[in-house]
């Protein structure tokens, strides 16, 4: 039998109390998160989102008032015939109901024969255009994002904005600080494009003045522009009348009128009273890409590839650069399928292979296109102030 004995002993501590000194600093995740490479440390994991998020992006706009025609393969330039206006009745020669017998002097038994000379033709040169991407392998397989995917959305935005900007420059014409571009003028003898400017304004250098913006009144005077036999050239820094007539155009549901605006002006025609009371801004009719509103029987269409220009930039009216000094735009009426042609001599093409010497992969896009305008005389451009 084993027998325990319990004896209790008072506890000797040398130190009588204890002390305890709260520390000054915490041990934080700044301070465990490792070495750092900018602001990322590699101890500190870190999640991505495999699907980048899109900037903002500028769709066409201009394509779809213009025709196509694809030219076959063995040519150079591709010839759009079309008729310059139809012949007036007062060219036609008249003849009387009897006819004489024929003398020596004189066919009098005959029909006076009228000239036709309306016949005319737009030629078109395709360009040919190739842009490309090459991607190692290496920064393939090291990045998150699918590059190759990536690359080729970059390339397909690439082609839209080329062909849209085509067709907008061949419309409305270029802002530059150089020497800038407009479509075939309305001039005396010249069959074009006309320009009115806001306010009171002229084709002077530096008069569109603050407060020269896109009213409803200037659209209704566009609008009669396009549709007029009348058209109108600057002529000394006056709206004067042409001895040229011009082709009367009329909006029809598969051509009608169109009116591209930037937001700037899209906003003074929405805090105009007279606008929102009479524009249409819902219809089930097909609408065209971007469009807004309608508004006399005009269809509007707001982007912001419309031309801008700033205080220095020029602008051409009848084939003469004008420098601006404030903000604002070149805004155009036009009558759609009528105004300008695209050509394609070859339509956009992508390829993406392989490049086994380079360790790569690569993406092409390849095409050849060429823009003109048909009747310059159905645009009318509308150049306002920004306030």
């Amino acid at each position: 039998m084993v027998s325990f004995n319990l004896e209790y002993k008072e506890e000797k501590n040398k130190f009588p109390w204890k002390s305890y000194n709260l520390a000054t600093t915490v041990t934080a995740a700044s301070t465990t998160r490792g070495s750092s490479s900018e602001t990322v440390y590699g101890l500190q994991p870190m999640g991505f989102l495999k699907k980048s998020i899109d900037a903002a992006r500028e769709n066409m706009r201009f394509m779809e008032v213009v025709r196509q025609e694809v030219m076959p393969p063995g040519f150079k330039d591709w010839a759009i015939p079309k008729r310059k206006t139809y012949l007036a009745d007062s060219s036609w020669e008249t003849s009387a109901s009897e006819y004489a017998a024929h003398t020596a002097s004189a066919a009098t038994g005959e029909i006076i024969w009228t000239n036709i000379d309306t016949m005319d033709s737009v030629i078109v040169t395709p360009t040919r255009y190739n842009y490309g991407v090459a991607l190692t392998n290496d920064a393939i397989r090291k990045h998150l994002l699918n590059l190759v995917n990536y690359a080729n959305e970059e390339l397909s935005y690439k082609y839209e904005n080329s062909i849209d900007n085509a067709i907008r420059d061949a419309i409305f014409g270029t802002c530059t600080t150089g020497t800038a571009t407009e479509p075939t003028p309305m001039s005396d003898s010249v069959n074009g494009a006309q320009t009115i400017f806001g306010g009171d304004a002229t084709d002077a250098s530096d008069n569109l003045d603050t407060g020269d913006i896109l009213t409803p009144e200037m659209i209704k005077k566009a609008k009669r522009l396009l549709m007029s036999t009348k058209g109108y050239y600057w002529d000394s820094n006056t709206h004067t009348v042409s001895s040229t007539a011009k082709n009367a155009w009329s909006p029809t549901d598969a051509e009608p009128f169109v009116l591209f605006v930037a937001p700037e002006q899209m906003e003074s025609l929405m805090n105009d009273s007279q606008f929102t009371n009479a524009a249409e801004f819902g219809s089930q009719e097909p609408v065209l890409t971007g469009q807004v509103a309608k508004y006399c029987g005009i269809r509007i269409i707001e982007t912001t590839k419309v031309p801008s220009f700033t205080d220095n930039d020029n602008i051409d009216v009848q084939a003469s650069n004008l420098t601006m000094d404030l903000d604002g735009h070149i805004c155009a009426l036009v009558k759609a399928q009528r105004c300008g042609a695209m050509v394609w001599g070859q339509k956009a093409e992508f390829k993406t292979f392989d490049w086994p010497i380079g360790d790569q992969k690569r993406m092409t896009l390849s095409m050849s296109y060429g823009v003109g305008t048909i009747h310059p005389d159905g645009i009318v451009r509308l150049v306002v102030a920004d306030a």
